[in-house]
């Protein structure tokens, strides 16, 4: 589903920085490993830091991967209601499935707030001098994202803008 309206520029530039973090740090992920390796084997050396790094980079690809799960509407669902269900019955169902998410992924996300702000006020140092909070702040993020998604997706499955059922499955 395409974006129209006031907020279309802020959702495609929304979806450019996600695809482009994306592939920005999978990028520097393989290329500090290889560096790793390297190191390691040619120079008997490595990063001090670059093993810690590579641990949070995980977790941010894997959120920003989740965002844009989301944005597809394409995370894993065992969705049987919307395939054998009547048009008008499967529409509800969707939209509850697409609302209950929505609240989820924002209960996740306070929680996860919460989380991030303690780490702040504790002072951890995950690596390199880089605090521990600041590699953590993605999960409120994202999740919260995701649970803005999701109410946009409700929204485009009970106006009829958003199909029930995804093609192809």
């Amino acid at each position: 589903m395409t974006a129209t309206g006031p907020f279309a520029r802020l959702w495609r530039a929304l979806h450019v920085i996600e695809d482009a973090a994306l592939v920005s740090l999978l990028l520097v992920m393989i290329l500090l490993a290889v560096a790793q390796i390297f190191l390691r084997n040619v120079a008997d050396q490595s990063l001090v830091w670059a093993d810690p790094f590579l641990r949070v980079a995980v977790l941010w690809i894997g959120m920003l991967g989740a965002t844009i799960a989301a944005r597809e509407n394409s995370h894993i669902a065992i969705d049987i209601a919307t395939r054998y269900l009547p048009e008008k019955l499967a529409r509800a169902s969707g939209v509850v499935l697409a609302l209950f998410t929505a609240g989820v992924c924002a209960v996740v996300a306070w929680y996860a707030w919460l989380f991030v702000r303690d780490e702040q006020g504790y002072g951890t140092v995950a690596f390199a001098a880089v605090p521990a909070w600041l590699c953590e702040a993605i999960m409120p993020v994202a999740f919260a994202l995701i649970a803005l998604r999701y109410v946009l997706i409700a929204v485009g499955v009970a106006t009829g803008r958003r199909p029930v059922r995804k093609e192809g499955v």
